[in-house]
């Protein structure tokens, strides 16, 4: 009968969040942001799929791309039981998209935890100058060329950046803190972007 056909056709769906995480649609080896929270999706709205376990390779990555998959797991665990499962390593971004799941298994081996935020800056100033480029610059505000690469950053723009990567560190901590039932003081004892074996993470 129907309900036996549609019984039959039910499954859980694996899926693979193996490399870097990264923004848009990533390339081989690599988890994009975009792509990888399509397909979670996709399962979320399939209702012959009745769970969904994603298995966790990777050191992390974008903070925005995990944030991405991070908002599909959750509106799928809303509708379905979501299991993080981990492989090798599962640290930062990885730990990020696994933080609100309904239970994390991981391997003895497994390096996770990571929880910190790092931001980088480039400055190529001399090295162009040295090969015979120079830069003229005209913008409409005070902070508009924040992101160029092509001088120092004074003290008040490393400040600005600074509040940035404080702030997602903050979001970092209050999502595990949420995800994991934990007080986020705790969290904070963890955190720092200590790195852990799933021995020492259970």
């Amino acid at each position: 009968d129907d309900d036996e056909a549609k019984s039959s056709a039910a499954h859980v769906a694996v899926v693979y969040a193996e490399g870097a995480i990264v923004d848009g649609e990533g390339r081989e080896g690599e988890v994009g942001g975009d792509d990888f929270s399509r397909e979670i999706r996709r399962l979320r709205q399939d209702d012959s799929v009745k769970a969904i376990v994603i298995r966790v390779n990777s050191p992390g990555g974008s903070a925005t791309a995990a944030e991405h998959i991070q908002r599909e797991i959750r509106l799928a665990r809303e509708a379905k039981p979501v299991v993080i499962s981990m492989g090798s390593y599962a640290a930062s971004g990885g730990y990020w998209i696994s933080a609100y799941s309904n239970r994390i298994y991981a391997e003895p081996t497994t390096i996770t935890g990571s929880i910190g935020v790092v931001g980088i800056h480039f400055d190529i100033q001399k090295l162009a100058n040295d090969l015979g480029f120079t830069w003229d610059s005209v913008k409409t505000g005070k902070h508009a060329d924040l992101l160029t690469i092509s001088r120092p950053k004074s003290p008040e723009e490393l400040a600005i950046f600074q509040r940035m990567v404080d702030w997602i560190y903050g979001e970092f901590i209050r999502k595990v803190a949420e995800g994991r039932h934990l007080d986020p003081s705790v969290v904070r004892k963890i955190a720092e972007g200590r790195v852990w074996s799933g021995a020492e993470a259970s």
